[in-house]
């Protein structure tokens, strides 16, 4: 990169700086997991070397009158043992740099502001951390680094330079699906699901589809189960980021990805991941062809040479530029993103045992790389609920893919947030916002047959005694309002609103075989869900008991004012 003392943001950069000093910073996380622990002397060194090869990370925003600006920082970088969330906001103040190095144990991470670069151009940078180090640590001579564009080639704003003014078109979205629930953005979820990746390329081919449809298919249908009826009738739509620099010459280090987009209409079916999947393939051959993601690209420079915008002060473009952003995340579900393999030098790959990725997110993200046999899935999540990450881990815990997650909590934090969830659930059943599969189990239930016979004994023992205890408890409920109602001379058949205890949801551990918790309910008893149910039925007014005969006796006549100002007399 040119050593100038400052230099222009690309296109991407200035949308993202709008976000500076914020909560909602972006940055993203790179980490390699080492055979031994890291020698930070040497990491310190290897950093140095680094930095003097890419010198355009590290620099610091800064405000002009019109636009923001990067300026290469007089600071030398240090090295740092780990000692702050993951993905933390990296801009703090004007002489913030906006790239950090840590480590802990055999770890070493790199974590970077999206202003500065995007997933592809940092992974440049990284790899050269990784081999100047590695080098040195276990003395490995001879390897030459991968990257070897100029000052100029790394500092190109490939945007401008492939501007196409009359090819900016608008795309329109359909009415898509948020994900609603209680979030913590100041405190997100980071986990790491790995999976050997032989095992997943087979499961692919054997769809007929890429490994990258059958990830997200498998994130659409985690969403599908958590949605409620009322709402699958909205799109789940998906944005992929592409790296652009496999269609055009650019090698810039700097931002330079395009967006395409997959959707996907739970309607009333649910249909199987393979046929999700089969969906996606042909939505991405289409939407990743270069002359469909030149138009978004063309739109996206359009708005910042708007005459208009360019004139106006820096606070009115942040402003602007903060509301199409927000405009922008209205319209996609959530964001999937596959950096591909990584890979490293023969000589030096023994060394290293996986690489991952993160990054920070307000909603819920997924990552993908992969690092010799391993795939390794980044999961980050605002949401305090698991449960979207849970049925995604499943399926391929249930397809026989034996894999293990690490996350960034400790038991005691995941348990506040399973507190958060099941209050959550709560208030969502009574707006009625339960999702669809508790309304299915609900159905489920009312077919049972009363009491324990041999069926539904071999059911009891083939689902954990899950379902038949629960369609056991249904039936009850159904009895007893049936009784109740004939008691009362009400028809038998009059149907009632019933409601369907939801199993306390449990978060991924560390450690786990496949990625998943023990699926038992730890909720309360049948009895207590049966009378929780009724309560709040006769809240809402769609059930109206009879009352006792004790209490039709002696019913109270209304009060009046008079005897109540005779009462406060005496």
């Amino acid at each position: 990169m040119a050593r100038d003392t400052w230099y222009r943001l690309d296109n991407v950069g200035k949308f993202y700086s709008s976000q500076a000093g914020s909560s909602a910073q972006t940055v993203f996380r790179y980490a390699a997991e080492l055979v031994d622990d890291v020698d930070e002397d040497v990491l310190q060194r290897a950093l140095d070397k680094t930095v003097d090869t890419f010198p355009g990370f590290n620099v610091c925003l800064r405000s002009g009158m019109f636009w923001h600006y990067l300026e290469q920082s007089a600071k030398r970088p240090l090295v740092t043992r780990e000692n702050l969330p993951i993905c933390f906001g990296l801009h703090v103040h004007a002489k913030s740099v906006l790239f950090r190095v840590s480590w802990y144990r055999n770890r070493v991470n790199l974590e970077v502001s999206h202003i500065v670069s995007d997933g592809r151009g940092t992974l440049n940078f990284f790899k050269a951390l990784l081999y100047a180090y590695l080098q040195e640590r276990y003395g490995v001579e001879g390897v030459l680094p991968e990257y070897d564009g100029s000052d100029h080639q790394k500092s190109e704003n490939s945007f401008d330079k492939y501007y196409e003014r009359d090819k900016a078109a608008s795309t329109r979205a359909p009415k898509v699906y948020r994900i609603s629930g209680w979030r913590d953005v100041a405190d997100p979820t980071y986990l790491e699901y790995h999976l050997p990746v032989g095992s997943m390329l087979d499961l692919a081919r054997s769809h007929g589809v890429s490994l990258t449809s059958l990830v997200i298919a498998a994130v659409m249908c985690a969403i599908r189960d958590e949605m409620p009826r009322r709402e699958r009738h909205r799109a789940i739509r998906i944005d992929i980021p592409v790296d652009l620099r496999q269609f055009f010459k650019s090698t810039t280090t700097k931002n330079f990805f395009g967006l395409a987009f997959v959707t996907y209409t739970p309607g009333e079916a649910d249909e199987p991941v393979e046929q999700v999947a089969a969906h996606v393939q042909k939505q991405l051959e289409t939407a990743t062809l270069v002359e469909n993601l030149k138009p978004r690209m063309n739109r996206m420079i359009a708005l910042e040479k708007n005459p208009l915008l360019r004139l106006a002060p820096l606070f009115v473009k942040d402003a602007i530029l903060e509301l199409a952003s927000r405009l922008t995340a209205r319209e996609t579900t959530t964001t999937v993103s596959n950096l591909g393999r990584i890979r490293i030098d023969e000589r030096l790959a023994p060394y290293v045992r996986s690489v991952n990725l993160l990054t920070s997110t307000t909603g819920i993200n997924f990552l993908l790389c992969s690092f010799g046999d391993d795939l390794c899935v980044g999961i980050s999540t605002a949401f305090s609920n698991p449960d979207v990450v849970k049925n995604f881990c499943r399926y391929f815990s249930a397809q026989g893919i034996e894999g293990y997650v690490n996350i960034n909590k400790t038991s005691e934090e995941v348990a506040e947030d399973l507190l958060e969830t099941k209050f959550e659930a709560s208030v969502k059943r009574l707006g009625g916002q339960a999702p669809a599969h508790d309304e299915v189990d609900a159905q489920n239930g009312r077919r049972a047959k009363r009491g324990s016979g041999p069926g539904e004994e071999q059911a009891e023992a083939e689902t954990g005694g899950r379902s038949a205890r629960r369609a056991r408890a249904k039936e009850n409920k159904q009895a007893h309002r049936r009784a109740n109602a004939e008691k009362s001379g009400l028809d038998s058949e009059t149907p009632h609103r019933t409601k369907t205890r939801i199993p306390e949801p449990s978060a991924p551990h560390a450690g786990a075989e496949d990625g998943t918790a023990d699926a038992t309910p730890q909720g309360p008893s049948a009895h207590l869900a049966d009378r929780h149910a009724d309560v709040e039925d006769v809240e809402r007014g769609r059930l109206r008991p009879e009352p006792k005969k004790d209490e039709r006796r002696r019913k109270k006549p209304a009060r009046t004012k008079a005897a109540d100002k005779k009462e406060a007399r005496s």
